[in-house]
């Protein structure tokens, strides 16, 4: 270690300090709240300088080795910009959420670190100076639930989401695209019309799943957020099963659907995986724990569905991704249990446990408000029993306070703890401070687990 580090900073000396590129993604499942985390990482990095304080749970910025932050552009052939300034705007003057950010994006920050080198050789020559470009990626995290599907066949994804289909909660609003199923001929040749009719009801059904029932299991991801790929032929597809005994005949439905089905999965490990995904030095994944335990055991149970399966993906061996021969396995993701200002600190504790639980081990599991907007408080019932809660500004004005009765679970809650029903109010986000920074819970904390050869 000593040697490596003398031969490093040697380098450095003669040669210049390189650039380094470290990439952090960020996403999650549906209003987790990464455009607020991005903007609020962004904040709290740039404000940082001038009161280390901000990040204290990251020791590069608490100890005072961040030299300098500042924004820095992206060439014209990157992604499109994040939009920081907007976003800011909103949560300075505006004092509302910011907008979502609905496709691929990228924010970069220019930083100087002072890393310490170890041993004999650091006392003798202090800390390594780097320059380090942070690209920040922000992308839909519906897309992140395509990669458990390029290991499946379309036979076997069509068995699977036609028995989901016709299940509850989802079979009532699958019913227009199971309708349009029972009268048709997969074998008949293909026609478009007929194609684009079921693929649009099939993408409706999704997201009746998602905006009615908060369901989060739900793929393929580019349904619910094309992006580029809005419009494109390949996507006229939906789950369709042979008749018992038949083999698929030429120019058929059914076959030209598993044609697009395949060239799905060409596109995603071709125009996602390789460039991008396969790039990434951190994974931040976002979830919001808070909708899914308030809108009923259903999407609980949907919600823990989708982060088991994204956990495998994203385990570094033997999971999905290295079976796909990326060059390298991916970085062990950083899961955040969001809107961790929704619970007094004394069950935040819960809230990771939880989300320790739902991943099983596969990445770090954090509670974590990239925006914290509420205080603690303690509450006297009519009995005298004192509970611990949060108070906020909501909108529509006044202030609110909020509590979980009998705390947020540890542990997958059995059906009857669901015979309670919630209203998760939405709070207002607080003026930022002076220096632009956010107050916020643990996002140090998430920056140091995920980065910790730039911030640890």
């Amino acid at each position: 270690m000593e040697l490596e580090a003398a031969a490093s900073w040697l380098r450095r000396s003669l040669l210049g300090a390189p650039t380094e590129t470290v990439r952090l993604a960020v996403t999650g499942l549906a209003r987790a709240g990464k455009t607020v985390f991005v903007t609020a990482l962004a904040a709290n990095l740039l404000a940082a300088l001038r009161d280390p304080r901000r990040l204290p749970a990251a020791p590069a910025v608490a100890e005072g080795r961040l030299v300098s932050v500042e924004e820095a552009g992206l060439s014209v052939t990157d992604a499109p910009l994040f939009p920081l300034e907007a976003a800011l705007a909103a949560l300075g003057g505006e004092a509302r959420w910011p907008e979502p950010t609905r496709r691929l994006a990228k924010l970069a920050l220019d930083l100087e670190v002072l890393s310490p080198v170890p041993g004999h050789v650091g006392r003798l020559v202090g800390p390594l100076r780097r320059t380090i470009r942070l690209e920040i990626v922000d992308y839909p995290g519906e897309w992140l639930l395509d990669l458990p599907l390029l290991g499946l066949s379309f036979e076997d994804w069509s068995a699977r989401e036609l028995a989901r289909a016709r299940a509850e909660p989802r079979a009532r609003f699958a019913e227009t695209w199971l309708a349009l199923l029972r009268g048709l001929d997969v074998q008949a040749p293909a026609e478009e019309g007929v194609m684009r009719r079921l693929a649009e009801a099939y993408a409706a059904y999704l997201r009746r799943c998602r905006d009615e029932a908060a369901l989060a299991d739900l793929a393929p991801g580019r349904f619910l957020n094309p992006d580029a790929w809005e419009g494109m032929a390949f996507l006229l597809f939906c789950p369709l099963a042979l008749p018992p005994g038949a083999s698929p005949t030429a120019g058929s439905i059914w076959e030209r659907m598993r044609a697009h089905w395949d060239e799905y999965r060409r596109r995603t490990r071709a125009e996602f995986l390789a460039p991008h995904f396969a790039r990434f030095d951190a994974q931040v994944v976002l979830v919001d724990l808070f909708r899914a335990l308030a809108s009923g055991a259903a999407s609980f149970a949907d919600t823990q569905a989708a982060l088991a399966a994204i956990a495998a993906a994203l385990r570094p061996e033997p999971g999905l991704l290295a079976r796909l021969g990326l060059e390298r396995a991916p970085p062990r993701p950083v899961f955040c249990a969001t809107k961790a200002d929704y619970v007094p600190a004394s069950q935040r504790g819960q809230l990771a446990a939880l989300l320790r639980h739902l991943v099983g081990g596969n990445g770090a599991a954090i509670a974590l408000a990239a925006v914290a907007c509420t205080r603690d408080i303690t509450l006297t019932d009519d009995r005298g029993r004192v509970q611990d809660a949060v108070e906020g500004v909501v909108e529509g004005g006044g202030r609110e306070a909020f509590w979980f009765a009998g705390g947020v679970p540890a542990e997958s809650p059995e059906e009857a703890w669901f015979d309670r029903r919630y209203e998760v109010p939405r709070f207002l986000p607080p003026t930022p401070g002076p220096d632009g920074g956010l107050r916020h819970v643990n996002l140090d904390r998430a920056l140091a687990a995920a980065l910790p050869g730039v911030f640890g």
